[in-house]
């Protein structure tokens, strides 16, 4: 038990940091995209906090895996790098007992990656899309940045203002281009812009004051060679209601419920079902890899089998994402799911385990047989029976 004790314990302070420091990259530059979205109007600047709650339980269940086998890998190798395995095996722990104590903590991981992967996920991928869905069908005109020209309405509007009012809503030298029916195209100047929403119907308005707008009516003129029509008109106030057009939520498969996949029997439900299923065996196999990838030589050092084992892993997680496009490509039956994968890497992780820890029949030693003789008269030797 205290050798049990002592090998979680460095196996839980490895996995934290571990999984510290792959939070901290991949949500970062998560982070830093979103940013970017929201700095072109592709999100509020106020929503990307509650885009990346609905976004982190999908993150964690690919880092958890990478986070828990990054450990064991160290762990372990610092063990036989100081020897300390090797006074464990000669205390009489074999492979048994040491898979053990390394899987029982890391079938609690699983548990939580299968939780995150069959249910939480899934449920915040669709809250997330009926988030994206209402802010879509919010007006553009909500997102403009000052100085950054803003394109809404399938690419037939763009906006652009060159500063904001001290109130946070008020947009000054705001350009409006809007393209119509045919090739019709409608500009507009004005000094001040400011969105008005009627309580009674909630239908949204841009109230501009102080401006012009240029019309130049769409289709060739009656004579060949003729100008377009075309109309001027300059005002202190306009008022004009703002389209945001029909939207329709769409569940994608990565956001439809496990029990939902589960009736289905088309390629891309198959494949969705048997990727979150994938997630948890990946700890797993994982595991038994890292403890055969492991042991080092004694002049190797702590960190000599981390390079190869990251990139068996990463063969590992890439071996999934092909199987996972052969599948929904339909050159694979829906009830392979993603078993091949599965099936190659085990049999890579049993090789590796045999061979770190091979277990050799017991064989008798013959010297315990002999006995010793008298020498009376003649020198000679028996054996017992």
């Amino acid at each position: 038990m205290t050798a049990a004790k002592y090998i979680n314990r460095e196996l839980l302070a490895t996995f934290a940091v571990t999984l510290l420091v792959l939070f901290a990259v991949a949500v970062g530059g998560r982070f830093i995209g979103y940013l970017q979205d929201a700095a072109v109007g592709k999100y509020a600047a106020n929503s990307l906090l509650t885009v990346m709650g609905l976004r982190l339980p999908g993150f964690l269940q690919l880092i958890v895996p990478f986070a828990s086998y990054i450990a064991l890998l160290l762990t372990l190798g610092r063990m036989h790098a100081e020897q300390e395995m090797a006074v464990l095996q000669s205390c009489g722990v074999g492979l048994g007992r040491l898979l053990g104590w390394t899987l029982a903590p890391l079938a609690l991981v699983a548990g939580v990656v299968a939780w995150l992967s069959l249910t939480l996920t899934p449920a915040n991928n669709a809250a997330l899309d009926r988030f994206v869905l209402e802010q879509r069908t919010k007006a553009g005109f909500d997102r403009v940045q000052p100085g950054l020209f803003q394109v809404s309405n399938g690419g037939r509007r763009v906006t652009y203002a060159e500063s904001l009012g001290e109130d946070g809503r008020t947009l000054n030298e705001v350009f409006i281009s809007e393209y119509g029916d045919g090739d019709a195209v409608a500009s507009i100047w004005a000094k001040h812009g400011e969105q008005y929403v009627d309580e009674e119907t909630g239908s949204r308005f841009l109230v501009l004051e102080e401006g012009m707008r240029l019309a130049l009516g769409g289709g060739a003129a009656k004579d060949e060679g003729a100008s377009k029509p075309r109309q001027l008109i300059r005002f202190a106030s306009l008022g004009r209601k703002i389209d945001v057009g029909a939207a329709v939520l769409r569940m994608k498969e990565d956001a439809q419920p496990t029990a939902s996949l589960w009736r289905r029997d088309d390629a891309a439900a198959a494949a969705e079902l048997h990727w979150r299923i994938a997630l948890p065996l990946f700890c797993l196999i994982s595991a038994l890899i890292a403890l055969g990838v492991s042991p080092v030589k004694p002049r190797q050092g702590r960190f000599g089998r981390i390079v190869p084992g990251v990139l068996i892993m990463l063969g590992y997680y890439l071996a999934l994402l092909a199987n996972q496009n052969v599948l929904v490509d339909g050159y694979l039956p829906p009830a392979f799911g993603l078993w091949p994968a599965h099936a190659l890497f085990a049999a890579v992780a049993a090789a590796l385990v045999w061979k770190a820890h091979p277990i050799r029949p017991l064989r008798p030693d013959r010297s315990a047989w002999r006995v010793p003789t008298t020498h009376a008269g003649s020198t000679t030797c028996g054996t017992k029976g």
